[in-house]
């Protein structure tokens, strides 16, 4: 092919970017050399010798799947290995799974979004091989999608190398085959799952189950770090809503810190980043009063606790989570309520037990009439203090004991929300 001809110059980047922006959702942020070496790629791989002309060939060909491929396998990372993240194995394991046997339906359907080379996808198929008895009996769909077909080839073809087992319990080694330079997995586990082409910026309903119950679990990991924030908010939301009642979604610290999970009719799994979809919590639900624009909840617990944090910055510097709390706390006052909500999300992440992230949450979003997702924090927060002795006092808290604090939640909860 001959040399691509034509400079990229700053608008044709600028263009690209709004591309990948309203096509891919994703928010690129790179140097110039760098961005612009992979432009060419694309445009060359478009098979395209004038820059200028495959620009305008790329703007009157947006919703065409070979150039969103294109820029797919240039500018997507697709780094992953199996059992990547213990933590996640070790809840799906030990509550997830359980929960869903404890149905009795034999039916199970699990999405893995932006599964790369399906390893994370994989890695579910083994445990649940290990933990489920003539799993080949049940209604079974485990599926991956991605945006690179290169991706997904390499995932059908099922062979990983040594670098993508590098974390792999060896108890799991049993279900590959070595081959000269690299394992195939067993067969069996390659037929527990499929892989197709799929865009998280279109309609998720394309990937449903046949019988259209909706996903058991979807696995969100590593995917919405490339998105801008208003984006990464739509296709949240567009998967949250293929997920049946009961069933979960599944992300990363980072992206839930994020800021964009407080789904109505939602819980966290131990105050973690992996999310339920419940039902609507009754009439009789704690609730938090609102019937003054300065709560009680605001002026008896959390403005004491920023008088003291000016006070003393020391006293919650200690460590990680403390510092993700103070700097909220800071927020709040700057009237900074978005980085306020991330830093306490990354604090809880953290330390789920926190109970004064979980009030300064939960208020913060009473004022935004999230009220749902307020009474989930509070919630929350109660049942750290209950395990606590009553006269224990409360990181964070100037001072107050376990009893009080939690006397005061409960003389909140006389009015309920809609």
């Amino acid at each position: 092919m001959s040399t691509l001809k034509g400079a990229i110059t700053m608008v044709m980047s600028q263009k690209i970017k709004t591309f990948l922006y309203q096509n891919l959702g994703w928010k690129i942020e790179m140097d110039t050399q760098s961005f612009e070496s992979k432009i060419s790629h694309v445009f060359k791989e478009l098979e395209c010798t004038e820059a200028d002309s495959c620009l305008e060939f790329i703007e009157n060909h947006q919703s065409n799947t070979a150039v969103i491929q294109a820029f797919a396998r240039e500018f997507s990372v697709g780094e992953s290995y199996f059992f990547r993240d213990t933590h996640f194995f070790d809840q799906l394991e030990h509550h997830i799974i359980p929960q869903i046997r404890e149905k009795n339906e034999r039916r199970l359907a699990i999405w893995s979004v932006g599964c790369s080379r399906g390893e994370e996808l994989y890695s579910v198929a083994m445990l649940l091989q290990r933990m489920i008895p003539y799993i080949e009996t049940w209604n079974l769909y485990l599926l991956g999608t991605d945006v690179n077909p290169y991706a997904l080839g390499s995932a059908k073809e099922g062979v990983f190398n040594q670098y993508s087992l590098r974390k792999i319990p060896e108890s799991y080694m049993r279900y590959f085959k070595p081959l000269q330079e690299s394992y195939e997995l067993h067969p069996k586990i390659k037929k527990m799952v499929h892989f197709k082409y799929h865009n998280i910026m279109s309609d998720p309903s394309a990937c449903l189950p046949s019988d259209g119950r909706g996903f058991d679990l979807i696995l969100l990991n590593n995917v919405l770090i490339y998105f801008e924030l208003q984006k990464a908010k739509e296709a949240v939301e567009r998967l949250f809503s293929v997920i049946k009642e009961g069933g979960w979604l599944a992300t990363t610290a980072t992206e839930y810190s994020m800021g964009i999970f407080d789904f109505p009719h939602s819980q966290c799994l131990n105050g973690d980043y992996i999310i339920q979809k419940v039902s609507k919590p009754p009439l009789s639900a704690i609730a938090i009063s609102d019937e003054k624009d300065e709560s009680y909840l605001y002026e008896e617990v959390i403005t004491p606790v920023l008088q003291a944090a000016q006070r003393d910055e020391t006293l919650i510097t200690d460590n990680t989570q403390y510092t993700y709390y103070h700097n909220a706390l800071k927020m709040v006052e700057s009237g900074d309520k978005e980085g306020a909500k991330v830093s306490l999300r990354r604090a809880l992440y953290l330390d789920g037990s926190l109970v004064m992230a979980h009030i300064v949450l939960g208020n913060i979003l009473k004022k935004e009439g999230k009220f749902e997702a307020a009474i989930k924090h509070i919630n929350n927060a109660k049942v750290a203090l209950q395990r606590m002795e009553a006269q224990e006092e409360v990181e964070l808290s100037d001072g107050m004991r376990a009893s009080d604090l939690l006397t005061m939640l409960d003389a909140i909860q006389g009015k309920n929300f809609e």
